[in-house]
């Protein structure tokens, strides 16, 4: 937005006299009151100077148009045609030196008709395109932004959904492998009671068999003992190889 202050005029500030500009000399860049715009034109080196209002230069006062040389700090007051570059007096004889007389005009002369010239065309051009592709650019970020936040809630709903299925497979498996325990431990138990009441009938048995060695050993004769010795040895004999068997399925129902 062009800015609302007074523009003073340089003469008058000159003369330390305070007034408010009625023009501005694009040339001078410097704002004149009715006054001095009318000496201002009156002079012959400053006659043909473009004089715009004050209100329109408050619209262009922000546009940064450089007028000296950067490298001589000299008025631009030529342009080399060749290189397509405004220069001062200093540029030509040490940076242009391969430029012809012809290459090198006033910088008046190369400014006439700037506001038709393809140079600028080119330039609006340019600046066109490059909004349109800025423009596009924004666009496709806002996009990308909508479908990042998109990606976002789909992805989060992926891990909720794969978070939910790998709780019901676990809760499955973990039924199964309970379900397989508890029938394991059903089979276990069986096998160990069934073991236990075999080898407390094989007790009650070989209690049953010392029982009669000491009374055999009491009351029988010596052929009784003899005879009888070797047929309770053969079953006492059955018992053993009976308690080996089970202390081989002992280890093979070991439970892992």
């Amino acid at each position: 937005m062009a800015s609302k202050l007074n523009i003073s005029c340089g003469t008058c500030g000159y003369e330390d006299i305070s007034k408010n500009a009625k023009k501005w000399c694009t040339i001078c860049e410097e704002g004149f009151c009715g006054e001095c715009e009318k000496y201002h034109k009156s002079m012959k080196v400053s006659r043909d100077h473009k004089m715009i209002s004050t209100e329109d230069y408050r619209q262009i006062q922000n546009i940064s148009v450089n007028f000296n040389c950067e490298i001589h700090g000299k008025k631009l007051d030529l342009y080399c045609k060749k290189h397509d570059i405004a220069v001062c007096v200093v540029c030509i004889p040490s940076e242009h030196k391969s430029c012809s007389s012809s290459d090198v005009i006033s910088i008046d002369e190369a400014s006439k008709n700037a506001k038709q010239s393809s140079a600028l065309l080119d330039l609006e051009g340019t600046i066109s395109a490059t909004i349109d592709n800025v423009k596009h650019c924004i666009k496709n970020r806002e996009i990308a932004l909508t479908n990042v936040d998109q990606d976002e809630q789909t992805i989060r709903k992926t891990i909720t959904d794969t978070r939910k299925n790998l709780n019901k497979y676990l809760d499955e498996l973990e039924r199964k492998l309970l379900l397989d325990l508890k029938s394991k431990h059903k089979n276990r138990k069986s096998q160990i009671m069934k073991i236990l009441n075999q080898l407390k009938q094989m007790e009650q048995e070989v209690e049953k068999l010392k029982e009669q060695t000491l009374q055999m050993k009491r009351f029988a004769s010596d052929l009784q003992v003899f005879l009888g010795t070797r047929q309770l040895n053969q079953s006492v004999s059955k018992q053993v190889e009976s308690l080996k068997e089970f202390a081989r399925v002992f280890r093979k129902a070991e439970w892992k």
